[in-house]
């Protein structure tokens, strides 16, 4: 049995992920199993070129994928419908926000099992803000405020090898994944809400993308920096705020203390450790409603193997097996039972379930995967410009205008 994993800027998944699969084959010796690693662009890559030669290009047998291409991938015939199989997907054991997703167009069949999920949010460390945000609750609860906070860090501090802030996800580009969060705080989207026109130049839209990129126009983050790819990125002691995705290493999750006090009166309480980190919604997003990014198994359709595929996905699925694998690069999975768990060993869980209260996920349309390529290209193209000190407003909206001609075409055809 064959599986291609998604490529991580965090080494820790191919471990974790390494550790489990040598744990299924002492519990499967008769099954022999590996995994490779592919970027999200070789998967895209990978996948086409099965379908235009399927003997010479076959596909992996257990495909791990974006929640989103689900629809697409489907549709053309690579994937196996799992819900006879795979008992979670049977019975629908899942958060409500990841289901709407799964089964928008068939509630009785799922081409993946939903395996693990992150959501942006905001983490900031107390002892650098105690000066100039006395409420960090409501003052960063919206972009201007965060914002205007990240000036003022900026300027009153003057630290060596100190930034205002961190994005230890971005790979040196500025990425759909940097900038959707934004678009979302705005209630933009690449779509219009019933998918028949494409909405990049609209102002909640263009204006979201535009947000994050002011923030490598003013240098608050680096593009394309040798430091980022040589060092990694810093560390959380070196900046004030961290927009991540995931929780940053030595957040580790630790049962509520009784008499834990409420998130909004944790994140206004002023003596912390020099080095920890307090989290709160993405900054826009304060009341909920954010966007979460999940991932997904699938089975190829022309897997040799599809019974035993189909059993890995499952075990994959067990508490004892999903819980360490997301706990060991911070994310959440996507288990409804776990999730829960987690969600109440989380030191900081009602800010949690504030930022997982009615959130949403990328849609699972046919169109929508080719329209973040489109919009990834127009960023590359942006950040080019940026990094030379030759952006100029009027660039966004020409690329943008250019990736919604263009979306307009692909929804044309579907």
């Amino acid at each position: 049995m064959k599986i291609w994993l998604l490529s991580d800027y965090d080494h820790k998944k191919h471990l974790a992920f390494k550790s489990m699969l040598a744990r299924f084959s002492a519990a499967f010796p008769e099954t022999e199993a590996d995994f490779s690693v592919k970027s999200r662009r070789s998967m895209w890559e990978s996948l086409f070129s099965h379908l235009r030669d399927p003997k010479r290009n076959p596909l992996a047998d257990v495909i791990e994928i974006p929640q989103n291409w689900t629809e697409l991938f489907s549709r053309l015939g690579l994937l196996a419908d799992l819900a006879p199989k795979v008992e979670p997907l049977a019975r629908k054991r899942y958060p409500d926000f990841v289901l709407k997703e799964l089964c928008r167009h068939d509630e009785d069949r799922a081409f993946s099992a939903p395996w693990w999920l992150e959501a942006p949010a905001l983490f900031f460390r107390p002892r650098e803000l105690e000066k100039i945000c006395r409420e960090p609750w409501d003052e960063l609860s919206s972009w201007e405020g965060f914002r205007a906070a990240l000036d003022r860090v900026s300027s009153g501090n003057k630290k060596r090898n100190f930034r205002a802030l961190a994005a230890p996800y971005s790979s040196g580009a500025v990425c759909p994944a940097d900038v959707l969060p934004r678009v979302w705080g705005r209630r933009g989207g690449l779509f219009s809400d019933d998918f028949n026109r494409a909405t990049f130049t609209r102002e909640e839209t263009a204006g979201g993308i535009e947000d994050w990129l002011e923030l490598a126009v003013s240098g608050k983050i680096e593009l394309f920096s040798p430091d980022r790819f040589e060092n990694g990125p810093r560390p959380a002691d070196q900046c004030a705020f961290i927009i991540s995705s995931r929780k940053p290493a030595g957040q580790a999750s630790r049962p509520a203390r009784p008499g834990h006090r409420q998130a909004k009166a944790g994140a206004r309480q002023a003596k912390s450790g020099p080095g920890e980190l307090k989290v709160l919604p993405y900054p826009g997003c304060s009341a909920g409603g954010g966007l979460v990014l999940a991932y997904n198994l699938a089975v190829s359709a022309a897997s040799g193997d599809l019974t035993g595929a189909s059993a890995f996905v499952s075990w994959a699925m067990e508490p004892e097996n999903l819980r360490p694998f997301a706990e060991s690069f911070g994310v959440f999975p996507c288990l409804k039972s776990v999730f829960e768990e987690c969600l109440q060993a989380e030191r900081e869980a009602e800010t949690y379930r504030k930022i997982f209260s009615a959130p949403e996920l990328m849609p699972n349309i046919m169109a929508y995967p080719t329209a973040e390529l489109l919009l990834e290209r127009a960023l590359w193209n942006l950040s080019l410009k940026i990094a030379r000190r030759d952006y100029d407003r009027e660039d966004l909206s020409r690329e943008l205008i250019m990736a919604q001609g263009e979306a307009d075409y692909l929804l044309s055809l579907y």
